[in-house]
């Protein structure tokens, strides 16, 4: 099953896949919003059974701050509150043995401020995607002691040339000049699916951090109790209220 915004290039990547023998289903959706994550939620609890894997890719590395519908920084949202909310029908049905994050190395900059980050008050070109890529890892940490079932590792996949923080003028084309030299797509896939293919990554109620392939210890900013304790507090008061069950039945 694979999601993204864009309906043409889902359905051409299904395409792709079908014509050399594989199977997939295309689900559009889109975490810009915390009301488009309940929905694909919903849409991917109907659509899914037990025992699914469910793999967070999707991330945004802002130039500039900007708000969503709701108020919040988007990069927070799409970074960090709109993949729980997407995930959590999916938790409560029981659909998922393994969650895998594709998170980032930069989380060890990372400094969430409560009264800041979620509105963006501290934006920054960089610090920003370090801030939101780390609340998401330590969210994930609370999700898998909470969720001792289900399989949960967050990983730094490697330096990876994509388009991911892009930027116009000199700095984007410095930036351009410097990714020639980082690992392909293709490479960074092939370790994925490596890591995919183990029996299991973390010990039940942990989430384990991979530096590409190898577990390392966590870095010390996600094992600050005050950082941990924080990023709880705010996404737990930021959380929408899940919909009704009459709504649920109703799709």
């Amino acid at each position: 099953m694979l999601v993204a915004r864009d309906r043409a290039r889902l359905d051409a990547l299904v395409a792709a896949i079908e014509q050399k023998g594989g199977q997939a289903i295309a689900v559009p959706g889109d975490l810009s919003s915390l009301n488009g994550a309940q929905a694909l939620g919903q849409r991917l609890m109907e659509t899914t059974h037990p025992g699914a894997t469910l793999i967070h890719n999707a991330g945004l590395w802002p130039s500039k701050r900007e708000l969503t519908p709701e108020g919040l920084e988007t990069a927070f949202v799409i970074n960090h509150l709109a993949p729980l909310v997407m995930q959590q029908p999916l938790l409560d049905a029981k659909r998922l043995s393994r969650i895998m994050l594709v998170s980032a190395g930069l989380i060890v900059k990372g400094r969430f401020d409560a009264a800041k980050t979620p509105t963006g008050e501290d934006f920054s070109s960089i610090r920003t995607y370090c801030n939101t890529k780390l609340c998401f890892a330590l969210a994930m940490r609370d999700i898998a002691a909470a969720h001792p079932n289900t399989d949960v590792v967050v990983l730094h996949p490697g330096v990876v040339r994509t388009d991911l923080g892009a930027r116009p003028g000199l700095l984007g084309w410095l930036l351009s000049r410097v990714k020639r030299s980082w690992e392909s797509p293709e490479v960074c896939a092939a370790r994925l699916t490596r890591i995919l293919a183990r029996e299991r990554w973390s010990p039940p109620g942990e989430a384990r951090w991979l530096m590409e392939e190898q577990e390392q210890p966590w870095p010390a900013v996600a094992e600050n109790e005050a950082t941990r304790r924080a990023v709880r507090e705010a996404t737990a008061r930021l959380l929408p209220p899940p919909p009704p069950a009459s709504a649920l039945s109703q799709g």
